[in-house]
């Protein structure tokens, strides 16, 4: 959302790096089970940049071929540490997939062996080289290049995705699969364009709360929207209207597409397009007018501020921090304010900033990832 990451910042901060780590879009498919399962097939998947903290990358471009390179490293830390930054350190500076390899030669241990893909024309030795250093790496790794043919990636991430259940009676379904419980409320998406399917810790804990939260007739925000996820479940978990923002065009294309697999319609769930650089609560002077006249304008959505009974914000830890008067704002006195997209040892950061805004504060938890939530106060 604005203030992530709109324009090229340089290099990226290891914390930022890890954040990165539940961004969709060309990183969106890849989950840790699908980055196994893929291996275990010999194949990486393809990522294609998410929109909003995108940093120096560029758009990733179809092509009749491919560059697949392998990196190998030998780090003087913690290799798992390492690994993960550097994986998200190369998608950040053009890789359009990373692959972690499997190193079963026992002189090689502490090695750290890489398959990444690249887009023809890319500057490989400049993304290696600029990642290298984002990670902290002291020396550009060595490397070996070969040219192969462009996969079908589409087929490909569609093999990839399964039915998620978040609870017993709620499931995430991508399009092309059928419902495992037509009874159960089923949230239908296409997920290979932005980040919510359902499978990462975040989103779960997210939809979690909403479960919780959600007793019938509430408007919610869904702050950073992706796929819109949130702002469906939370309609058909009761809530009379959703309104979702995202800075990315192709992420409110995504939630409107979504929108209308589930059967809603956009008097019910409003998705709008925010500026980059742009506060929502501040941006009537810099409206995108192609915007303005579809449903869902920023000039309604702009006048919406203080009027939410829930707000979720699932998105990344310094836009958490930096935006926190923006989203908190969007809550109407005693309204429930969800934030999650955050480690567990960073809580402690999103606690001391939230605090000045929200009362009753709790934590949820789920394999190292955190929600926080809270009401605001008058």
């Amino acid at each position: 959302l604005p203030g992530r990451r709109g324009t090229n910042r340089g290099l990226l901060s290891r914390q930022e790096l890890l954040r990165l780590r539940r961004q969709r879009g060309r990183r969106g498919a890849l989950q840790l089970r699908r980055r196994q399962r893929l291996r275990r097939r010999g194949r990486a998947l393809p990522l294609r940049p998410h929109p909003l903290p995108q940093g120096g990358r560029r758009q990733y471009s179809r092509s009749s071929s491919e560059h697949q390179v392998s990196i190998r490293v030998f780090p003087n830390r913690s290799s798992m540490c390492l690994q993960e930054l550097l994986s998200e350190s190369l998608l950040c500076f053009g890789a359009c997939s990373v692959t972690v390899d499997d190193i079963t030669d026992a002189a090689n241990l502490d090695e750290i062996s890489i398959t990444t893909i690249y887009a023809h024309g890319e500057n490989v030795g400049s993304s290696i080289s600029n990642a290298a250093s984002s990670a902290g790496l002291d020396y550009s790794p060595a490397y070996e290049t070969t040219v192969g043919k462009q996969c079908d990636w589409v087929t490909l991430v569609q093999e990839t995705y399964e039915s998620t259940k978040v609870i017993d009676d709620l499931w995430i379904i991508p399009k092309w699969k059928t419902p495992p419980d037509p009874q159960a409320t089923n949230i239908i998406i296409n997920p290979g364009l932005a980040f919510g399917t359902g499978e990462h810790p975040t989103t779960k804990l997210c939809l979690l709360f909403l479960k919780e939260v959600i007793k019938g007739g509430e408007h919610v925000m869904d702050y950073g929207t992706g796929t819109g996820v949130l702002g469906i479940a939370a309609l058909k978990m009761g809530a009379a209207l959703s309104t979702g923002i995202d800075i990315d065009p192709q992420a409110v294309r995504s939630a409107r597409e979504n929108m209308l697999l589930n059967g809603m319609d956009s008097d019910r769930m409003l998705v709008h397009l925010v500026p980059t650089g742009a506060e929502p609560s501040c941006f009537s002077s810099s409206i995108d007018k192609s915007e303005e006249e579809k449903p869902g304008s920023n000039l309604e959505l702009k006048s919406s501020k203080g009027t939410h009974d829930i707000v979720a914000a699932n998105i990344l830890l310094n836009p958490l921090l930096e935006l926190v008067e923006d989203i908190v704002g969007f809550a109407k006195t005693g309204g429930t304010v969800a934030v999650s997209g955050i480690l567990c040892e960073q809580v402690p950061k999103i606690e001391k900033a939230y605090s000045r805004y929200l009362d009753n504060l709790s934590v949820s938890e789920m394999d190292g990832w955190a929600c926080l939530q809270g009401t605001r106060r008058a």
